[in-house]
């Protein structure tokens, strides 16, 4: 009761950090809750709450003091709270884009090899996924941690400050122009990704359809199955090089989203 009272005390002397605290852990919460692996079901809530903290702790500094308009109440600061959130999750959005062009790229991928009805279980987000759309969201975890993706969060986390200061809501509505144009970077990078299996099976097709005609005898049906599956796994693995390359050129450009907005 004693260090209760104390940490009490202490908060109403220090009313604008205080403030300016709370308002900096709402932000790194958003972005923990939004960003790639740490907002995956796999990691623990408490987990979560103890990096955003220390995001918040490392943060801090950077953020200037602030005072809320309308008087420090309990309304006004929650605004102000859900606001701050409502950023973190855009700054973890940008960031997920990658992983949401991967998915599509997988789910692009089965849906043309006849595997779209194959569903696998995925622990990370808690539902049903497909084999290859799992396979490039595992292989871009991987990309993200290699290339120090995470580094570039808590980079990004740093700039907003700076671009977004605390408690100003006059970029809003920019900030949710930006968002709503970033989302249709997600088919772009998933039409990318499987641009090159995607052909290989179109002119797999092409070639069946020729030896259908000169071949009538031959049950293209039996054929074309495992033949597109086969090619798909093919394809796939001579463009990963590709792929990677790809993934460590755009990564960069996503988590420099608070600089370029």
């Amino acid at each position: 009761m004693f260090m209760l009272a104390e940490l009490s005390q202490w908060i109403v002397n220090r009313w604008p950090e205080s403030i300016t605290f709370m308002l900096v852990f709402a932000r790194a919460a958003g972005l923990i809750v939004s960003a790639p692996f740490w907002g995956g079901r796999m990691v623990p809530l408490p987990v979560r709450i103890w990096i955003a903290v220390v995001l918040a702790v490392a943060t801090f500094p950077l953020a200037q003091p602030v005072t809320l308009q309308g008087g420090s109440t309990i309304f006004s600061l929650s605004l102000a709270m859900v606001a701050e959130t409502f950023i973190g999750l855009v700054l973890g959005w940008v960031a997920q884009l990658l992983f949401a062009g991967m998915r599509l790229a997988g789910q692009t991928i089965e849906t043309k090899s006849g595997l779209g009805l194959v569903q696998l279980v995925d622990p990370h987000e808690g539902s049903a996924t497909g084999i290859f759309s799992a396979f490039l969201e595992v292989l871009a975890g991987l990309m993200f941690f290699a290339l120090n993706g995470h580094h570039l969060l808590i980079q990004a986390l740093a700039a907003s400050y700076a671009v977004f200061p605390l408690t100003n809501t006059s970029f809003f509505d920019r900030l949710l122009t930006a968002v709503i144009s970033s989302g249709g970077q997600i088919f772009t990078i998933g039409l990318r990704v499987s641009a090159p299996v995607v052909i290989g099976l179109f002119l797999s097709d092409i070639v069946l359809g020729i030896l259908s005609r000169a071949i009538p005898q031959m049950n293209i049906f039996m054929v074309a199955q495992p033949l597109q599956f086969g090619l798909a796994i093919l394809l796939l693995m001579l463009s990963l090089p590709m792929v990677a390359w790809f993934f460590a050129g755009q990564l960069p450009l996503f988590a420099a989203f608070p600089s370029t907005r």
